[in-house]
């Protein structure tokens, strides 16, 4: 055994030194609104706060990933953003394989990656499309008053140029209606092989050290040119940020449960996440078989099956963060803290106090009424009712000093550069493409370990020193994915692709001691434009703001339905 400690003092040293001061209900998270940024926080925290002018502009440069189904339902799942004046848009490759796959035809562009070496080879994303969100308005008294349903119709009406939502924030403590601005011509410019991109399969997922190329870069488009983002894009920063260095996440979280009650947490710990998890394995039980059946079902089902597993592990790791005493006595003190600033307003008190106990004599119905469905949907809106309660009860206590609960809305989400004690040791802040090769030849290159052919051609040509992946401390949750990370002067440093296993507990309770964003670094997508993909082009318009020229094609570029390398 060794008994030098002094280098991993120095290392443990480091990493404390980067501790911000401490944030009030730092439980709730970081997850602030564009409308409501903590410019106070901001300065008390890092020595520096954005202006008006930064935070617009961060706002339209930042998108939202959906797609419209057959029936005109729209929907939006990821986040994504403006990377060149040009309407390029980069966002990740997992949350682009349904679009990759609906095009595809005969090829296997989502095994074998794609290029389109110029704008006439782009290839159309028939129904998939991005939001912009460009002006907000709170409806609250509107709302209360009218419903959400006739203030949005109402603005239909008034701006019919624009899509409306309405937004309950704080469980309907608060309602914002958001204006955007949809760009529904979209089309592929880049895309990496799939197992570049998933390196790790499902054994890495949600885990750091990390070495995914989880990219996709696709153009807005608008009466047949490519869209004019010169005014609202962020520019790129190749060289990335280093550890200790101020960063941003904005981006559309999907759902967090930070204002749900302990009863709540306790429902789904004890009931509702371990039959989701029983049903999850089931499913992937079936695809896996049938899968199997023939190289064609695979490699319909291949998309599929991913998101299934990102889908169990993630609920796995909602469930463990539950089960984590630390977690719940931490959900514990924030809900009795509540309550009795509550209690102290008899007005208050008197209109919302007992909503936890009625939300905690629900989760017991629920329990007893799970094998009904009828039962479940009826007692569910009973719940949100309650949830509304609570909601106006918290928003009349701590107001918008505190980040609303995720609802894939537009946020910005603040933290560092920063590595964290894992497994005894210290995971650094960056991986690099030395790492990749080294994972690749200790798991004998057998899957899900192995590169492309392409890549270990390119060998030869690689800087292996090139960052691959890195973390940060800022505030993410699923549709986070595709989120732009930046830094204070708005250029790209990075691209949120996922977080390590411990930041799935923050779904509950937001805690930053150990819970990491995980990044693709905007050095190895320049490194694999440039030696693996043959798009230089690209990699300029990234990073010296040119224009592909319309007309040419990149020589040796791929082009619609060629592969590098299987």
């Amino acid at each position: 055994m060794h008994t030098k400690l002094r280098p991993l003092a120095l290392l443990s040293s480091a990493l404390i030194s980067f501790a911000l001061p401490a944030q009030e209900h730092k439980e709730l998270g970081r997850m602030w609104t564009f409308e409501n940024a903590p410019l106070g926080w901001f300065q008390q925290a890092y020595d520096w706060k954005p202006d008006q002018q930064w935070l617009d502009h961060a706002r339209l440069s930042s998108l939202r990933f959906g797609r419209k189904d057959d029936a005109g339902k729209t929907s939006f799942f990821c986040s994504a953003s403006f990377v060149s004046p040009h309407g390029l848009i980069m966002t990740n490759h997992h949350c682009a394989r349904d679009a990759i796959v609906a095009v595809q035809g005969a090829s296997d562009w989502l095994r074998d990656g794609f290029y389109s070496g110029s704008y006439e080879a782009e290839v159309k994303l028939p129904g998939f499309l991005m939001s912009q969100m460009v002006r907000q308005q709170e409806v609250t008294k509107q709302v209360n008053e009218l419903g959400a349903e006739a203030v949005q119709k109402q603005a239909e009406e008034q701006d019919p140029a624009h899509m409306h939502q309405v937004v309950a924030l704080y469980q309907g403590g608060m309602y914002q209606l958001y204006s955007f601005q949809v760009y529904d011509d979209l089309r592929l410019v880049c895309a990496p092989h799939g197992q570049i991109a998933h390196f790790g399969g499902d054994p890495d997922n949600f885990c750091y050290p990390r070495w995914g190329l989880d990219f996709t870069f696709v153009r807005a488009y608008s009466n047949g040119k490519p869209v004019d983002s010169l005014a609202n894009y962020f520019a790129w920063r190749t060289e990335g940020a280093k550890e200790g260095d101020l960063v941003f996440v904005t981006g559309n979280p999907g759902t967090t449960g930070r204002l749900k009650t302990v009863a709540q947490c306790e429902f789904l710990r004890d009931q509702s996440f371990p039959a989701r998890l029983k049903q999850i394995h089931a499913e992937l039980d079936s695809l896996n078989q049938k899968a199997k059946e023939s190289p064609e079902e695979e490699r319909k089902l291949r998309a599929t099956i991913l998101r299934n597993e990102n889908t169990r592990k993630a609920v796995q790791g909602y469930l463990d963060g539950l089960k984590n005493p630390r977690i719940m006595a931490i959900k514990q003190q924030a809900e009795a803290d509540l309550r009795a600033a509550v209690a102290k307003d008899q007005a208050l008190q008197k209109r919302c106090g007992d909503a936890w106990d009625k939300v905690a004599a629900l989760q017991v119905q629920k329990t007893a009424a799970m094998s009904d469905p009828k039962k479940m949907q009826e007692l569910a809106q009973l719940e949100s009712a309650e949830q509304k309660r609570i909601g106006e009860a918290c928003f009349a206590v701590y107001g918008t000093s505190i980040p609303p609960d995720a609802t894939m809305s537009l946020r910005i989400s603040d933290g560092v550069v920063k590595g964290f004690p894992m497994n005894g040791t210290i995971a650094p802040y960056y991986t690099s493409l030395y790492g990749l090769f080294a994972r690749h030849t200790e798991f004998s290159g057998q899957h899900p370990f192995e590169l492309p052919q392409a890549w270990l051609d390119a060998l030869p040509k690689f800087d292996l020193k090139t960052p691959y992946n890195f973390v940060a401390t800022c505030d993410i949750i699923g549709g986070n994915s595709g989120s732009p990370m930046i830094d204070k002067d708005r250029r790209v440093v990075g691209l949120i692709f996922d977080g390590n296993i411990e930041m799935l507990g923050n779904n509950f309770v937001f805690d930053d001691d150990v819970s990491r964003t995980v990044s693709v670094h905007p050095a190895i997508i320049i490194e694999a434009l440039r030696k693996v993909y043959s798009a230089g082009a690209l990699a300029d318009e990234l990073e010296h703001q040119k224009a592909p020229s319309i007309g040419r094609k990149e020589q040796k570029a791929y082009q619609p339905g060629d592969t590098v390398g299987r």
